[in-house]
């Protein structure tokens, strides 16, 4: 799916909160609340008051255990108004830019000028799941069978009896790993998928690990020089990304000695919110602002869960080949911010967008992936790296898990 926007929709504003590590420095704030503070940032910094706001679109992966309408919550948080039409997206990783691109349906149908897309995700937070029957069987419990649980309030449970031989034969499920990075059909990880596509390309784990060096070297230089700075929204006292420190670093280099695709050179578990403030050409005439870029198309590939690792790869060279019969150049498209899902492909990305800087603060191998805001998050930086370097065309691309991507190129204004 490739659509190229005949009509111009513009981007008024971009902003985040910092990148916290998993079980790190944002541990404390819910997804909602993460999204709530992007959604204020974005909103100052385009010089719009909450209530001028007519759609709040947000991406967010893992929901289990946020509660009701979580978009909501976080528009709510930012003092948009309750009456303001709010709506979650699940698309795994590439749910921020879902969110962005189902908004610019509404936008340009004539049904909303002003809107907000964005990306929100709490990893440390995600639950551990309950699974409802015994996995094994036990003196008292046969396997399959569903657990004795009485309630304990409007939507708790406990055991009813033989609390610790039930706790034994259940099976308790990490969220964020099954609902982020597992594929039910084919019971596979995202990294098994990875691997092969290392061995099938015949990918080195010595080019692997320079392309890694080279993500936490950028974003180190990015915050030490403040590149991050105008795109960063304190979240209470906590105004940096949370990058790792030389030990820590050390520890992570001596395994990827031996492993391809483990915590030194894969996308670190992050948390995070982002958020665009989104206008059609009429709000931007009546009001007369600035916008700061405007969006010039999107594509969206899907395929089989074994092909996402180069899935960014094809979704960015439909959208270029589209824009080039539109008579865009592509080769001026020569800022790239693509997810750093895996290491493994960032040697693909350079061979296939040779001549672009691609990531030029580091990725999410540094920086870190928080599923439902990585999107936004890498448009926010790549507007912000836009602004700062003169480059007037840039373009995003991020696979997500289940097989596929998005690609969105923009214009600066």
């Amino acid at each position: 799916m490739i659509d190229i926007l005949e009509k111009n929709v513009y981007i008024l504003s971009a902003q985040r909160t910092p990148i916290g590590y998993f079980n790190g420095v944002l541990s404390p704030f819910s997804a909602p609340e993460l999204g709530g503070k992007a959604i204020e940032g974005a909103l100052e910094s385009a010089r719009v008051a909450p209530g001028e706001i007519e759609m709040v679109t947000m991406g967010c992966v893992v929901t289990s255990g946020l509660g009701e309408a979580p978009a909501k919550q976080a528009a709510l948080a930012a003092g948009i108004p309750a009456t303001v039409y709010s709506r979650t997206v699940e698309s795994v990783c590439g749910s921020g830019i879902e969110a962005l691109v189902s908004t610019l349906d509404v936008l340009r149908l004539g049904r909303a000028q002003l809107a907000l897309a964005g990306g929100m995700e709490s990893r440390t937070n995600a639950p551990y799941l309950l699974e409802s029957c015994f996995m094994r069987t036990g003196a008292h419990y046969t396997k399959g069978e569903r657990l004795h649980l009485k309630k304990a309030g409007a939507y708790r449970w406990q055991y009813d009896e033989n609390l610790e031989e039930q706790a034994g034969l259940a099976s308790i499920v990490d969220a964020t790993t099954y609902d982020g990075l597992y594929w039910p059909v084919e019971k596979k990880f995202m990294r098994e998928y990875a691997l092969a596509f290392a061995k099938a390309h015949k990918i080195s784990l010595e080019a692997v690990n320079v392309k890694a060096a080279l993500s936490y070297e950028k974003a180190r230089t990015a915050q030490t020089k403040g590149y991050f700075k105008k795109e960063i929204i304190p979240m209470a006292d906590i105004e940096k990304d949370e990058l790792p420190t030389d030990d820590e670093l050390e520890k992570m280099r001596e395994e990827a000695q031996r492993d391809i695709a483990c915590a030194y050179n894969t996308s670190i578990p992050a948390d995070n919110g982002a958020a665009v403030v989104l206008s059609a050409e009429g709000f931007v005439k009546i009001r007369q602002t600035k916008p700061v870029a405007r969006i010039l198309g999107y594509s969206r590939v899907d395929g089989p869960a074994a092909d996402f690792i180069d899935s960014p790869v094809r979704a960015l060279k439909g959208l270029f080949a589209a824009l080039t019969e539109k008579g865009y150049d592509e080769e001026k498209f020569e800022l790239l911010e693509i997810n750093e899902a895996f290491g493994i492909q960032l040697p693909f990305f350079e061979q296939n967008f040779p001549r672009r800087a691609i990531n030029v603060n580091g990725g999410a191998i540094a920086l870190g992936h928080p599923f439902g805001s990585a999107g936004i998050r890498l448009l926010t930086t790549l507007l912000h790296a836009m602004a700062r370097l003169g480059v007037r065309f840039g373009a995003v691309g991020i696979c997500f898990g289940s097989g596929g991507s998005y690609g969105l190129a923009v214009e600066m204004i």
